[in-house]
């Protein structure tokens, strides 16, 4: 085993720092601290995102010691910040359930919302926004229109809607990210997840069965089912960080956790390997009992190929392999040949970074292709209005363009149409119309068609 650097070991004190159940004494995470200087401990302590915990630790020695102060301030308007989401958490957690009664449908709420309820002490897990599952595209727009039009929400420009297909299993997935209005703090952002949960570029979690219910309300997604949709955000974001290994701890520590469940969810989309390493951090970060380490064990993982994330920070290139690996693994089932032509997929998708850009009409060399409809196409939905800003000031009409765009109805959502032409496509969806796109370039004549069936 390769022997850690200084820096290193300074940083494994300080994911020690943030355990629920550190397995290093306090004084090594503020020598830590200290050696690593305040801002780069403070960088790295707010990427492991239990920043209140780490906090709350650090009070007394930040009095005495001036780069312990500067470190703590540093993370304190995040932790104000995280003050008032907790606070107005539940008035928000009601008002879903309100709306999902109003609706008469489940609504279960998930992720960072599933694993509040496994601390102790639920204000030291930090969380970004409410994690919502709805059983289908449907149901989900119901309640993303409510949020929208009673409340004043927006779609958020940074991680627009999408959608997948799976035409085998006659599944329609995705997600609805939406933002709160700037003036309403007492509100928090909502990410909406419908039909299943995707994992990574081709592969689905399996847990559509858990969104249903018998009455409608707000529900929570049972422990195992919520673990897993964890794993998966951490294998897709491809980085550990403590608040996953202290919501891995927090499952192993209920009573009714069932191990065997929760490995088959992780062994069914490829998620086990990854969990290795998820598994060796909180091994190298925490004093585990012995019955939580037992528990542990009875969690098999897999050999994989996949690249060890890198332990001080995301790395593009390491998620673009592991992700390239996975969707081999993933589609290795349909045949060599359709694994290596949705690896090569993956590779050439994450290799490079995306930016929604609008092409001048006509600049493309050929018509644009139609957008396949499978687990390893992301079809993402521009709002027309948010296209029309990346026109802006170029001239030219938006009426009506010249071609007229086949259109057809998606036999297994009768709520969306999709509309073809040489220049792209776009969809009408429950009435609102979204641009289509996977490589997010966007025609400028898409557009202008886009914009002139609005109305």
């Amino acid at each position: 085993m390769t022997r850690k650097s200084g820096r290193e070991q300074h940083l494994s004190a300080l994911r020690s720092l943030s355990s629920m159940q550190p397995r290093l004494p306090l004084e090594r995470g503020v020598e830590a601290i200290r050696a690593l200087g305040a801002a780069e401990a403070a960088e790295f302590l707010d990427s492991l995102r239990m920043r209140t915990l780490v906090s709350r630790r650090l009070a007394d020695s930040a009095e005495t010691d001036p780069v312990v102060r500067e470190c703590v301030i540093a993370l304190s308007g995040k932790v104000e910040r995280l003050r008032v989401m907790h606070e107005v958490l539940e008035t928000n957690l009601r008002r879903v359930e309100d709306m999902a009664l109003d609706l008469g449908i489940p609504v279960f709420g998930g992720k960072g919302i599933g694993a509040h309820t496994m601390y102790p002490d639920r204000s030291v897990r930090d969380f970004n926004d409410i994690d919502l599952f709805l059983r289908d595209r449907a149901d989900a727009a119901k309640v993303a229109t409510e949020l929208r039009v009673v409340h004043g929400y927006r779609y958020q420009k940074y991680e627009l809607p999408w959608f997948k297909v799976d035409p085998r299993e006659r599944v329609v997935y995705g997600q609805i990210a939406l933002v709160a209005p700037p003036d309403r703090p007492d509100l928090l952002n909502v990410d909406i997840h419908f039909g299943d949960y995707s994992v990574r570029h081709c592969g689905r979690l399996g847990i559509a069965d858990a969104f249903w219910a018998d009455k409608p309300g707000f529900h929570v997604l049972a422990a195992e089912e919520n673990l897993a949709c964890i794993v998966n955000n951490a294998a897709g974001d491809y980085f550990v960080t403590a608040k996953d290994t202290n919501d891995l701890l927090m499952a192993l520590s209920l009573p009714g956790f069932d191990p065997a469940h929760f490995a088959d969810l992780l062994r069914g989309a490829h998620l086990d390997g990854f969990f290795g390493f998820i598994a060796a951090t909180l091994r190298a970060s925490t004093a585990l009992t012995a019955e939580q380490e037992r528990r542990l064990r009875e969690i098999p993982v897999r050999a994989t190929l996949e690249p060890r994330p890198r332990p001080d920070t995301a790395d593009w290139n390491r998620r673009c392999l592991g992700t390239t690996v996975h969707a081999f693994a993933t589609r290795r089932e349909h045949g060599v040949v359709s694994a290596a032509r949705v690896a090569a997929d993956a590779y050439s998708y994450y290799r490079k970074r995306l930016k929604l850009t609008a092409a001048p009409a006509g600049a493309r060399r050929e018509a644009a292709k139609a957008i396949a409809l499978n687990p390893w196409t992301c079809v993402r939905l521009v709002p027309v209005d948010l296209a029309l800003e990346l026109v802006a000031g170029r001239g030219g009409g938006f009426g009506r363009g010249a071609a007229t765009p086949r259109a057809a109805t998606l036999d297994l959502d009768p709520g969306i149409e999709r509309f073809e032409s040489p220049a792209g496509t776009y969809f009408r969806i429950d009435g609102e119309v979204f641009i289509g796109t996977v490589d997010y370039v966007l025609d400028e004549e898409v557009i202008r068609q886009a914009a002139g069936s609005v109305g």
